[in-house]
């Protein structure tokens, strides 16, 4: 029998109330109540955020790109920039708990944005370290981050986080070194679109993705569940704002998964840029028709490593400098660069940054010139109109597929990436508007590696000129070049 004497009645009662209040965590765990959020964090205050300026601003942009070749470009700006040098070891609060872990706290504040993105140029912390991003009150907002979502060179950047004021919070392993310079925030993206709420404006006005787009979970969708898996939205810098475009990963001859992913230049055309990238996989309507309702939470940090990218066709290759997440389910995207032509095609994309999307030209593509920029026949034309869908902002780089029972028997093989064009929703129907998508034929040679596809998705130089996409939880789905499966 044990001598322990019992605790007071009273003593227990306040023990679970001690409990029962603290902040729970999106993972349903609670905050200790020994390192509750400081009432006193040191603030970094950011200037105000004009929604309706910036919107206006953007609206101003398209509209001359409209008057002067009746096109634009389809990526979406979704935050304003602002440089900042907050390092940790001169900026925010440090505190030590009971077990010697070391806290980090500094509140960042942005007043009027819908939403916070966070970059760091140097993330060096060392191992067991935790950053998460929490509300005032203390209540989870996004994380745990750890060096595992960091760059090679140690920077990170987030996915924009819903909020105008919240708390950046490092925790380090007791005992633990950290350099003065291992911790520096150099970048903080001030949001005006509302990139994580339904109510969020689109590239055109008020709303969600314009309400002709087609969600993945209908029936259009059905013959290209693998194409789906392969597509996701991402956030990058450039030019001191953020912005959101489309991408696609993409299969090579090796199939060893190397984690290409194929996008547009206009979108990411530096290293800079790709360093700064941050996706979400599998944001999508859980049922036909919703239209909304999806989460993001299947996030994926570390940024890419840019391999090629050329003006004319407005293409952009990078590698991810790390395979997406096994629980993502990806799926790596097959690519026609013979330069035949379809009967039509379908673009997968996140129009308005939204909930994936599915699109079909089943009137025929044809050949046409850059309609963002110079390039002489080295776009597909499609649309004007959609028979289903169409693109928005945030739409740019996104594939085009060739269709299931098409006549060149490429089915569901990419050969093109979005720039831009005149497409969008007339109501609840497609516009008679034209896109146009930057040619995998002719993106695939070029004068050097940097500037065509066939080095990075034919390394071994096999004269492929079709490959079939892979599924990486089918360890037998590998195909040769010539289509055959051992």
């Amino acid at each position: 029998m044990s001598d322990a004497s019992p605790l007071p009645v009273r003593t227990l009662i306040a023990a679970l109330a001690s409990i029962l209040a603290m902040p729970v965590l999106a993972s349903g765990e609670r905050r200790s109540t020994i390192d509750a959020l400081p009432s006193d964090v040191p603030g970094l205050a950011l200037p105000k955020v004009d929604v309706q300026a910036e919107l206006a601003a953007d609206a101003a942009a398209m509209d001359a790109s409209r008057a002067h070749g009746g096109a634009w470009e389809k990526r979406l700006r979704v935050a304003v920039g602002n440089a900042v040098n907050a390092s940790a070891a001169r900026t925010g609060r440090w505190d030590t708990l009971a077990d010697g872990t070391r806290v980090w706290r500094l509140a960042v504040t942005a007043p009027g944005a819908t939403d916070l993105r966070f970059g760091f140029s140097r993330f060096a912390v060392p191992e067991g370290s935790e950053l998460r991003v929490t509300h005032r009150d203390g209540t989870h907002a996004a994380g745990a981050f750890t060096l595992a979502d960091t760059s090679p060179d140690r920077q990170l950047w987030l996915a924009p986080v819903s909020g105008d004021s919240l708390v950046l919070e490092l925790r380090v392993p007791a005992g633990a070194v950290l350099g003065d310079d291992a911790i520096v925030l150099a970048d903080v993206g001030a949001g005006y679109r509302n990139v994580n709420a339904v109510g969020g404006p689109q590239l055109f006005g008020a709303g969600v993705s314009g309400s002709c787009n087609v969600d993945v979970k209908c029936p259009l969708g059905d013959d290209y569940p693998d194409e789906i898996r392969s597509v996701a939205k991402y956030y990058f810098n450039s030019g001191g704002g953020t912005y959101l475009c489309t991408g696609t990963l993409v299969n090579n001859t090796r199939q060893d998964l190397t984690p290409y992913f194929l996008t547009a230049e206009h979108c990411v055309s530096t290293q800079a840029e790709a360093t700064s990238m941050s996706l979400i996989w599998n944001y999508e309507s859980p049922t036909c028709g919703q239209h909304g309702g999806g989460s993001t939470s299947q996030t994926q940090n570390g940024g890419a490593t840019l391999r090629m990218h050329r003006s004319d066709t407005d293409s952009t290759l990078v590698e991810l400098n790390s395979a997406p997440p096994e629980a993502y389910a990806v799926y790596y995207a097959g690519w026609d660069a013979t330069g035949a032509t379809p009967d039509g095609a379908i673009g997968i994309h996140h129009p308005s940054g939204w909930v994936k999307a599915i699109t079909e030209d089943s009137n025929g593509v044809t050949t046409m010139n850059n309609c963002i920029g110079s390039g002489s026949s080295t776009h597909w034309r499609t649309g004007a109109p959609y028979s289903q869908g169409t693109t928005e902002g945030g739409s740019s780089g996104s594939a085009i597929f060739v269709p299931v029972g098409d006549g060149t028997l490429h089915d569901r093989l990419i050969i093109g990436t979005l720039s831009g064009g005149s497409a969008a929703c007339n109501g609840s129907v497609p516009n008679s508007g034209y896109d146009c998508y930057g040619k995998v034929s002719i993106a695939w040679n070029g004068g050097s590696a940097g500037g065509r596809l066939k080095d990075w998705l034919d390394p071994d130089d096999t004269g492929a000129t079709t490959l079939p996409g892979i599924d990486p939880s089918a360890p037998n789905d590998i195909i040769f070049a010539n289509g055959f499966e051992y």
